[in-house]
């Protein structure tokens, strides 16, 4: 079995979806999804509910998770460059501490549970 793939991947193709005026109706399994997916980048409960209720809110609320799963992206991404070219200098103890530091600063689980799972491997 590979990698899990994250839901928000399933939630940021309903954003491609959606239309310029921003309506996208969306059956109860997928508006659930979304609001999974929402919290889990975190952003506000309250926001999330109150977004849902339009088609306008629901299709800002899309843009918002894509943004913030591209962003949070981004950050693992320059980190784990980062640690790569510390690791490449022999700077292991460079490396664990930009993990560490990536890792309390990230506000995202799934990309600070990647990074955890990283330092427990880092040699």
């Amino acid at each position: 079995m590979g990698p899990r793939v994250p839901a928000w991947e399933h939630v940021i193709a309903m954003e491609r979806r959606t239309s310029p005026e921003g309506g996208l109706a969306l059956p109860g399994e997928d508006r659930a999804q979304v609001q999974d997916v929402a919290l889990e980048v975190m952003i506000a409960e309250a926001e999330v509910y109150t977004s849902l209720r339009t088609p306008e809110g629901l299709a800002s609320l899309l843009r918002e998770i894509r943004r913030r799963v591209r962003e949070a992206g981004k950050r693992y991404s320059s980190t784990f460059n980062d640690v790569h070219d510390l690791q490449e200098a022999g700077d292991a103890a460079g490396a664990r501490k930009v993990l560490e530091e990536y890792i309390a600063s990230e506000a995202i689980p799934r990309y600070r549970e990647l990074a955890v799972t990283e330092l427990e491997h880092l040699e």
